[in-house]
């Protein structure tokens, strides 16, 4: 079993990205995926446009039921109301399973104090906060999670990409710091995958591809890791079914 625990759905204005519903369901299947966590894309400053992105990815798993989960993506910027009674009822009526914060994309580091509300709400919902870092330092850097972390401590937080390859050593420290840190390894150099696995256990690392051009590759790198047929199952799949809490 695979669960690539980030990708995206939609029209992305940042980074100029779309993807479809149509790509996303061929990519699965030509992968062999069973299960995807889809996030919306980045960009949408206004609420009503914020809720058709919700929607569309509900809709797709609905029409996918325990293939497709979704992940709360709006900037914190929004009012508090409007940012709390959305992320209710993503995760009440819409069934998502997380929530995300890109630093670079929002414009708001993990230190900014609009980011504690995304924790509180995480926490009293019972859903993991996702992370980007990597690309976008100061505010994208692994360290700038663990005061959050701390703070939170009973909210898992998830650092995607694990600091893309140069921050690694932050991503690290902070899985080091908070044991409720977990290492998603999409862009991860392979050497750091297996730096992690033996210094974190493989229950603190977990597979995601986050791009549709990229998920042949993140499997192949995982296949080619030397690493326990164990290890290999549980970041494929074990990790993100118990953090995410998706019932496998």
């Amino acid at each position: 079993m695979i669960i690539d625990a980030h990708a995206h759905l939609g029209v992305d204005l940042v980074f100029e990205e779309v993807r479809s519903e149509a790509e996303i369901m061929a990519v699965m299947d030509a992968n062999n995926i069973n299960v995807t966590i889809l996030q919306g894309m980045y960009g949408h400053i206004y609420l009503d446009e914020i809720e058709d992105n919700h929607n569309r990815i509900a809709r797709l798993a609905r029409e996918n039921p325990k293939r497709i989960f979704g992940m709360i993506t709006m900037t914190p910027y929004l009012h508090d109301g409007d940012f709390y009674d959305e992320a209710k009822r993503c995760v009440k009526e819409l069934g998502f399973v997380g929530m995300k914060l890109h630093p670079m994309a929002f414009g708001c580091s993990p230190e900014n104090s609009r980011t504690e509300m995304m924790w509180k709400i995480c926490e009293e919902l019972g859903i993991p906060m996702m992370v980007h870092t990597g690309t976008g330092a100061p505010l994208s850097a692994p360290s700038q999670v663990v005061r959050r972390c701390k703070q939170f401590p009973y909210v898992p937080c998830v650092l995607a990409h694990s600091g893309m390859l140069i921050y690694a050593d932050e991503a690290f420290l902070a899985a080091h710091e908070c044991p409720n840190v977990y290492l998603e390894t999409s862009w991860t150099a392979p050497h750091h995958i297996v730096h992690a696995i033996k210094t974190f256990g493989s229950k603190r690392i977990l597979f995601a591809a986050d791009e549709i051009t990229n998920v042949a590759t993140e499997i192949g790198k995982y296949n080619s890791l030397p690493i326990s047929g164990e290890d290999r199952e549980q970041c494929f799949w074990q990790t993100a079914n118990t953090v995410f809490g998706l019932g496998f």
